[in-house]
C-alpha cells in the first residue's frame, strides 16, 4: 500500500515538474526573474504582429532573433536584431492609409496600399537577478535595455516581479516598465520624442507534462516628449498564453485584445478613438506574439 502510494506520487511529481532549462519565457509578454545559469546560453526568435484597426486593412510584423548568455546565475545579457514588415491600406478612423510604424513623406497617396520591410535596430538586453523565488520565497530582478539603429534611440527599463505557488506549477509575473524613445522617420524625416510606462501582469498554470498556460493584462500609458507631465493615453489589453517545452525546444504563444476602456488626453489621441478603443500612430485591435527557443549548452 506505501509503496503503491509512493509510485504514485513519483509519477504525479514527474506528470507536473517543469520538462525544460531555466529562463524560458512562460510568458508571451512578460518577463519573469528566471535567468541563465552560468556559462549558458540560448537562441530565440520571436515574431510579433499588430493586426486591425477600426478599418480597412492593417498588419504590424515586428521580428525580433535574439542570442541570451548568462554571465553569472543572477545576470544574464542578450543581443537582438530587430527588423519589421508593415501592410496597411485605408485603416485609419479618416479612410486613409497609416498606422503605427508606417513610414512616408507628403507625396504618399494616403489612399494607397502601403508595404514595407526594413531591418531597424539592435538591441542589448540586460537582466539581474536580485531574489530568486525558488529559494528566497519571491522573485525579484532589474531590467535594462537600449536599443540602438539609424532612425530609432530607445531606453526601457523594467522592475520585475514573481511569486511561485503549488510547488513552483502556478506563477503569478508583473513587470512595471519605464521606456523613453526618439524616433525619426527615415522617409518623412518627422522626428517623434515619447516616453511610456507599462505595467503588466499574469498567471500561468503547468496544467500538464510540457505545457502551462495562463492569462495576461497590460496597461500602456503614453505621454508626448520626456516625461510625464503630457499625458496623451491610456490603453488596456488582455488574453491568453500557451506553452510547451522540453528538454530541447520551447515554444510560447500569447493573444492580447484591445479592451473597450481607452483614456484619451487630447483632441488628436480623442480623434483617433473609434468605440473605446484607440488606433491612429499607436496601438491596434489584437496583439499576437510566437516565441521559440533553443538552448545551445
Amino acid at each position: 500500500m506505501i509503496r503503491n502510494c509512493l509510485v504514485a506520487a513519483l509519477c504525479g511529481a514527474a506528470f507536473l515538474a517543469p520538462a525544460a532549462h531555466a529562463g524560458e519565457p512562460v510568458f508571451g509578454w512578460i518577463y519573469t526573474t528566471d535567468t541563465h545559469p552560468k556559462g549558458t546560453s540560448e537562441i530565440e526568435q520571436h515574431v510579433f504582429l499588430q493586426q486591425g484597426q477600426s478599418q480597412g486593412e492593417y498588419s504590424n510584423w515586428q521580428f525580433r532573433t535574439e542570442y541570451e548568455y548568462g554571465v553569472t546565475d543572477n545576470y544574464q545579457v542578450s543581443v537582438y536584431l530587430n527588423s519589421r514588415y508593415v501592410h496597411a491600406r485605408r485603416n485609419g478612423v479618416d479612410g486613409r492609409t497609416g498606422g503605427p510604424d508606417t513610414d512616408f513623406d507628403d507625396s504618399f497617396d494616403t489612399l494607397r496600399s502601403y508595404n514595407k520591410f526594413r531591418v531597424e535596430t539592435v538591441s542589448f538586453e540586460n537582466i539581474w537577478r536580485l531574489k530568486n523565488p525558488f529559494t528566497d520565497g519571491y522573485g525579484l530582478a532589474l531590467y535594462v535595455e537600449p536599443e540602438i539603429g539609424p532612425h530609432e534611440r530607445e531606453l526601457e527599463t523594467r522592475l520585475i516581479l514573481q511569486k511561485n505557488f503549488l510547488d513552483d506549477t502556478l506563477i503569478v509575473a508583473g513587470n512595471l516598465m519605464a521606456a523613453v524613445e526618439r524616433e525619426e522617420g527615415a522617409a518623412s524625416g518627422e522626428v517623434e520624442k515619447a516616453t511610456m510606462i507599462d505595467l503588466t501582469a499574469g498567471v500561468t498554470y503547468h496544467f500538464a507534462s510540457h505545457w502551462s498556460a495562463g492569462l495576461e493584462a497590460r496597461n500602456h500609458r503614453e505621454f508626448a516628449g520626456y516625461g510625464l507631465g503630457n499625458k496623451e493615453h491610456s490603453a488596456w489589453f488582455l488574453g491568453p498564453n500557451v506553452h510547451y517545452a522540453t528538454q530541447d525546444w520551447w515554444i510560447t504563444a500569447a493573444w492580447r485584445h484591445q479592451l473597450p476602456v481607452v483614456q484619451a488626453f487630447n483632441e488628436e489621441q480623442r480623434a483617433a478613438t473609434v468605440g473605446d478603443r484607440i488606433y491612429g500612430g499607436e496601438h491596434a485591435r489584437n496583439e499576437f506574439i510566437v516565441k521559440f527557443g533553443v538552448p545551445l549548452q
